[in-house]
């Protein structure tokens, strides 16, 4: 374009130095006659009505000396382009493919590296090897687009559209400083050199954008490294610029699918560039889900079971004296000591005695509180029974700890077996006598009955009717 318009400047200036002198330009006729062109010319021989051969040519050297500085600008950062991505087109193409097909090698290197090394180590701990064990993994393809297009395309369309913005808006002003002396037909030439203005300086902007996304994809590939997660707080520290950006600039790589598989979390708080990665996240997220329903379940559960002790104390407290309370409550203390001590002796058979034990114990205090009257039979139960039984608990676990089991320590164990066996038969009648008030109630109501069913006729006689 500068070359063409350096031509025409160069024709124009023949024929204003010639309309000047006199001369016309190849024995044609003088500029004053009528020929091919000449009536576009003003009165002085300018192809612009109303200016000066001489305005014009001012014009056209200073629009020529634009140019000239234009290309130089538009040659040096073409070549500055050239030396980033390599001297030359030729050069840089056979670069590009030497750098590539080096990484390829390197790549496949380090693959053949890490295989042989799990497969060692599977093979020392007898496990399958990789490829069987875990092949969905290795279809992992690449995390990250290249960012080569981006750089390339968005070299050209910033060479491209800073050019075009610069010729368009020189025409722009040309047009709107001869617009005023020509009329509407010039201001409608500058209006469509505006827009074409417009429309370059849009092209202009989109190949910087691609410049920088180009870049930003980088800074994100050279952050990961061989990761497949990273926090947002680490990218925005090593990139040096707000979190609140780098998220968004994430989003926006994501959305243009240079990240295939990268995902965001929920919490915005790291980049997944891996689908495994994401399993494992969404994962986590059901577990952390399940232990958080268990952990609200078990805290209602509790709170349920303190409503329902609460609720079982406080009938207890309006039901029974002071007195049965504190019995209870002595019988609920030694059911617990013999709990510790049933978890400290390793004897199977032993435990399962002492269990037995604290189930019968626990259905007499059970009785007790539903029936405070069996009480007074009781006596002997917390003032006796149980303290000799956590004694020879007691007795037994310290015996079971010694190292040298003798004669002795091993028939005092067995002693204290057999009493257990005692107690537990001991304990359930003595259960079964808190129900004995209540036999004879039912057997005196019995008898009563059969006696009136006698005396109305609707039996044989009181003693006839058998169980």
């Amino acid at each position: 374009m500068p070359e063409d318009f350096q031509g025409q400047q160069s024709a124009w200036q023949s024929g204003v130095s010639g309309n000047a002198n006199g001369h016309p330009q190849g024995g044609g006729p003088a500029s004053g006659t009528s020929g091919t062109g000449s009536g576009s010319a003003g009165p002085s021989g300018s192809p612009i009505p109303g200016m000066s051969a001489k305005d014009f040519q001012k014009m056209c050297r200073s629009v020529d000396k634009a140019f000239s500085q234009f290309a130089r600008i538009v040659d040096a950062g073409v070549s500055e382009a050239a030396e980033a991505l390599g001297q030359s087109p030729e050069k840089n193409l056979k670069a590009h493919k030497e750098l590539q097909e080096k990484r390829k090698r390197e790549k496949k290197a380090r693959k053949a590296e890490e295989e042989a090394r799990r497969r060692a180590a599977q093979q020392a701990c007898g496990q399958q090897p990789y490829g069987q064990q875990w092949a969905p993994l290795s279809k992992a393809k690449k995390r990250f687009r290249s960012s080569g297009g981006l750089t390339a395309a968005g070299v050209v369309m910033t060479a491209i559209g800073g050019a075009c913005t610069f010729a368009f808006g020189t025409f722009t002003v040309v047009g709107v400083a001869t617009g005023l002396a020509v009329g509407p037909g010039g201001i409608i030439t500058a209006v469509l050199f505006g827009a074409l203005t417009v429309g370059a300086a849009g092209l202009l902007a989109n190949g910087i954008g691609r410049l920088r996304t180009a870049s930003q994809l980088k800074s994100v590939r050279r952050i990961m490294g061989e990761r497949e997660v990273c926090t947002f707080d680490e990218l925005a520290s090593r990139s040096q610029v707000k979190r609140s950006r780098v998220v968004a600039r994430t989003r926006k790589l994501l959305k243009q699918g240079l990240i295939p598989q990268g995902r965001i979390d929920d919490e915005q708080t790291c980049l997944m560039v891996t689908d495994g990665a994401f399993h494992q996240y969404r994962q986590l997220q059901m577990a952390q889900r399940q232990t958080k329903e268990n952990e609200q379940a078990a805290a209602a559960a509790r709170a349920a079971e303190e409503t329902a002790r609460a609720a079982h104390e406080q009938d207890i407290s309006e039901r029974l004296t002071p007195e049965q309370r504190a019995f209870v409550a002595r019988g609920r203390d030694y059911v617990r000591q013999m709990d510790e001590l049933n978890a400290a002796i390793d004897d199977v058979a032993v435990s399962e005695r002492i269990t037995a034990i604290q189930d019968v114990v626990g259905r007499i205090l059970a009785r007790a509180e539903e029936e405070p009257a069996v009480i007074a039979g009781l006596d002997r139960l917390t003032a006796y029974y149980l303290p000799t039984t956590v004694k020879l608990l007691d007795a037994y676990d310290r015996l079971e700890e010694e190292p040298i089991q003798g004669e002795n320590i091993s028939s005092s164990r067995s002693e204290i077996e057999h009493t257990l066996e005692v107690l537990h038969s001991a304990f359930e009648k003595l259960f079964d006598d808190t129900y004995q008030d209540l036999s004879l109630d039912v057997s005196a109501d019995i008898s009563v009955l059969h006696a009136m069913l006698a005396q109305e006729g609707l039996t044989e006689g009181p003693f006839d009717v058998k169980p």
